[in-house]
């Protein structure tokens, strides 16, 4: 109990000690001992203060996707909840409300491929860029759904910022994944851009991915042909160097097999 080692405490050496170091080394570490405590108090409080907070967004985000009717009141998964579990690529909300409002319908392969570059390029777009005019009315619209996922976001109490969101939104590389999917060279296109061609190639890789998860995404709801259109885009797109195997690579196993020829 706490007056037996209480006793232990005033019998043990340290205590009956008059050494003036090891005084000092006594106060020190209880000073320590104490700073410790303290900071065990302080990261409990900042734990439970992290668990309030992701419970909060937890429940917000839960009342987003009632609102959008990917899930029921009951919180049972819906058939928009399913289409938007088969996309990670990108902004899974958005991808499926442009699925569900059939934005894809009336376009190409080559202009969904274009338009979809917008969600994975991560170069910078300047405020005075102008894309093509066949992309104005798809690209108003693809803001205009963006901007109302934030709003029922931030009617949910989901801390978003409008203008960040839509700054995700990045055209800059647009025109120039169009003129890839129409079968330009990739010398062609790297001349359209001040882009660099590393950039390019990343985000053509990624737009790949995204396609081929839409076309997942449209076949979990039945749509055969959108699914195709989708699986198109990826065929335009997946050729020449952009998706060639590393040519170090491909060098380092042609010189290897000349070298077993050899011996």
């Amino acid at each position: 109990n706490a007056e037996y080692m209480g006793d232990l405490v005033r019998q043990s050496v340290v205590h009956k000690s008059k050494d003036p170091m090891l005084q000092h080394n006594y106060a020190r570490l209880k000073q320590k001992m104490e700073v410790q405590a303290a900071v065990d108090v302080l990261k409990k409080q900042a734990k439970d203060a992290t668990k309030a907070v992701m419970r909060t967004e937890l429940k917000a985000k839960l009342r987003i996707l009632r609102r959008l009717e990917y899930t029921s009141e009951d919180n049972v998964i819906q058939t928009k909840g399913r289409v938007a579990c088969e996309v990670n690529t990108a902004d899974e909300l958005l991808l499926t409300e442009l699925i569900f409002n059939g934005v894809f319908n009336d376009l190409t392969a080559e202009h969904i491929v274009a338009l979809m570059s917008c969600l994975v390029n991560t170069e910078f777009t300047s405020s005075d860029y102008q894309p093509p005019p066949e992309f104005q009315q798809p690209l108003r619209v693809l803001y205009d759904v963006c901007k109302r996922v934030v709003a029922v976001s931030i009617e949910s109490n989901l801390q978003l910022n409008e203008e960040k969101e839509l700054k995700k939104i990045s055209p800059s590389m647009l025109d120039v994944t169009y003129a890839w999917a129409k079968g330009a060279k990739f010398n062609q296109i790297c001349t359209m851009t001040e882009i660099f061609e590393g950039s390019i190639i990343r985000m053509l890789r990624r737009l790949e991915e995204l396609l081929r998860q839409l076309a997942g995404a449209a076949r979990a709801v039945g749509d055969e042909a959108l699914s195709q259109k989708f699986l198109d885009g990826i065929t335009k797109i997946k050729r020449d160097i952009v998706f060639a195997a590393s040519l170090y690579l491909s060098k380092k196993k042609k010189k290897k097999k000349k070298n077993s020829a050899l011996i």
